[in-house]
């Protein structure tokens, strides 16, 4: 007879990993199945709020493996650079790392948890059975009691499950970032330790830059906007230019180094569903839930995908291993929707306020600089 995992877990994320993790902690048999998909999450340098290693457990056991440093401060400055304001705790705000880095610790953790791993080389098809779930690439097709998505767009897991919803949210983010090597001296020793956060003059957007191991990382976070707070829209665009133009004036304050080795440098874009899962209709199909970008748990101020994925996946594993117990693993996996409203709806709404509006103050007041950074990093109200 065909072997049925308990859990199937569709795309390699963080998010796929931790609740691969946390379920063959509780004994399950899991099968993770790492399939491409949109560019959601960032392919380069990241960070994460420090409280996340301390609700995860599989994050904590990867964190020297997989982290580049601790950072205990968030420093503004304005778009012309000639006024700053900073943030500091005593303790570790957040740390700084390199995507592939993590990957990689979270998938030799799986490995000797017990996780099956498998990369199809064909497309993966789910069907949604009255039993069972079963994915098939080529001609071969994987069973499993339950199924977490963790990897891709809400709309196109949505239309691609065939969910009746109505429209599902488009991404109101566009992220454009770049790594590039920095080598090992006073610039890379200033900006070690902190989230440098940069006003930018036009638009509902921010710059922000860090360093991650060896990387020296630059972004532009773009969002829509609307003075209520509501998802406004299509991501706005972000042209390479702006990046460079951003890079070249932090160049030219010494804030950065005058050299960057360019030619071994790696940008890339990506859109994150800041705030998506707030307006998702459902994160339920038969026998499946949304997690990680898939079912849009991202910040909707700064685009952060880690944190709030990470904590929809620990949600998911465990309303998944309660619906393996029930009889009726249905109704068992609908309370996935109110548990994680309760521990993560805050860490992405809206903060209903501009960017244009907000920074000055920041910069002005150091009661604001303290409560803004304290949004970016943990999703605390304005």
């Amino acid at each position: 007879m065909p072997r049925t995992f308990d859990i199937a877990v569709l795309g390699a994320s963080a998010a796929g990993y931790v609740s691969a993790l946390a379920l063959a902690a509780k004994g399950r048999d899991v099968i993770i199945l790492d399939v491409p998909g949109s560019a959601t999450e960032s392919p380069l340098a990241d960070w994460m709020p420090a409280d996340t290693f301390g609700l995860c457990r599989p994050l904590r056991a990867v964190r020297t493996a997989g982290t580049d440093g601790a950072f205990r401060a968030v420093c503004f400055y304005s778009s012309d650079l000639g006024r700053q304001a900073a943030y500091r705790q005593r303790s570790i705000a957040g740390y700084v790392l390199r995507s592939t880095a993590l990957l990689k610790a979270l998938d030799r953790a799986a490995g000797a948890a017990g996780v099956s791993r498998l990369r199809p080389r064909q497309a993966v098809e789910v069907h949604l059975e009255e039993h069972a779930v079963a994915l098939s690439a080529g001609t071969r097709t994987v069973r499993a009691a339950l199924l977490l998505i963790a990897r891709d767009r809400p709309a196109e897991v949505v239309a691609r499950l065939q969910l009746p919803v109505r429209a599902v949210p488009t991404a109101a983010l566009t992220v454009f970032g770049l790594d590039a090597p920095i080598g090992r001296g006073k610039c890379r020793g200033a900006l070690g330790g902190a989230l440098h956060v940069v006003a930018l003059s036009e638009g509902e957007r921010f710059g922000m830059f860090f360093t991650a191991g060896p990387m020296l990382h630059v972004r532009i976070v773009a969002r829509a906007y609307t003075a209520s707070g509501e998802h406004a829209g299509p991501a706005p665009p972000v042209q390479p230019d702006e990046l460079a133009e951003l890079i070249g004036r932090l160049q030219k304050a010494d804030m950065l180094p005058p050299r960057l080795e360019l030619n071994k440098a790696a940008a890339a874009l990506w859109r994150p569903p800041g705030g998506v899962a707030l307006e998702l209709e459902t994160h339920l199909a038969k026998r499946t839930l949304l997690v990680g970008t898939a079912g849009g748990f991202a910040s909707a101020l700064a685009g952060q995908t880690l944190d709030p994925s990470i904590r929809s996946a620990l949600v998911a594993a465990d309303v998944a291993e309660r619906a393996l117990r029930s009889d009726r693993p249905q109704e068992v996996l609908a309370e996935y929707k109110t548990q994680w409203r309760d521990l993560l709806a805050d860490r992405i709404r809206p903060t209903g306020a501009s960017l244009q509006m907000l920074m000055p103050m920041v910069l002005a007041n150091k009661a604001m600089a303290q409560r803004f950074a304290r949004a970016l990093l943990y999703g605390e109200n304005l």
